[in-house]
């Protein structure tokens, strides 16, 4: 990013505290100003101010884009509503910069890609998982040729009851809200491997089956 002040808005989530406002507030301030945050829940919203030296809150989206006049709008609601807030803040003349996934299904995608070109703003959309310690190792190493030419991928992620039981219990085991967990949880699992081969796939398919969750496991509980 260039040097020039990029004021942004962030949702008052706690990765939206914890990944991007902070942040912004405590080490990138000399390249960034957090000018407006917007939630419809007020206590969570001023939480997120408290902690980043009193930003302006907002319980209207549409008011703080006017008023706060941001260069780019840091998009980190449920999955189902990214498109929303993107498509809102391009059309308002703001950039936008959203949560993997950028949204849900097709018809989303196709809306937000329309608006970007409708209205030449930007859309980028981010994937934490590129930042965790061994995953960028495993980027500098490829890239070093320290094993060749890559040829073949074999990548397999299993979601244990620990980590992944969540994925059944909070708002994203429905998939109207996060697209399926091939949308929201694999999203990264897709990005790595393109990101480290840098390649992208010419075709894609998939197969599925509930073995491990589900009615058909035997130490399922009531609910």
């Amino acid at each position: 990013a260039d040097r020039a002040r990029v004021p942004a808005r962030a949702r008052a989530s706690s990765r939206s505290l914890d990944m991007y406002a902070r942040p912004i507030v405590e080490r990138y301030r000399e390249a960034a100003q957090l000018v407006g945050i917007f939630d419809i829940n007020s206590v969570r919203a001023n939480y997120v101010s408290h902690q980043c030296g009193g930003v302006p809150v907002f319980g209207d989206f549409d008011a703080m884009m006017r008023q706060a006049q941001p260069d780019c709008a840091i998009v980190t609601t449920v999955d189902r509503y990214h498109h929303e807030y993107i498509i809102r803040a391009l059309e308002a003349g703001c950039d936008a910069i959203t949560e993997k996934p950028m949204t849900i299904d097709d018809e989303k995608c196709r809306a937000i890609l329309a608006a970007e070109k409708r209205t030449g703003r930007k859309v980028t959309v981010t994937f934490n998982y590129r930042f965790s310690p061994y995953v960028a190792r495993v980027k500098e190493l490829l890239r070093e040729g320290i094993i060749g030419q890559v040829l073949s991928v074999d990548f397999e992620w299993i979601l244990d009851t620990c980590h992944g039981a969540d994925y059944f219990r909070r708002w994203h085991r429905r998939m109207e809200n996060s697209g399926g967990l091939l949308v929201h949880k694999a999203t990264h699992h897709f990005d790595l491997i393109n990101w480290w081969i840098e390649d992208e796939p010419q075709s894609v398919y998939a197969f599925g089956q509930r073995r491990f969750y589900g009615p058909t496991r035997p130490e399922r509980g009531e609910r």
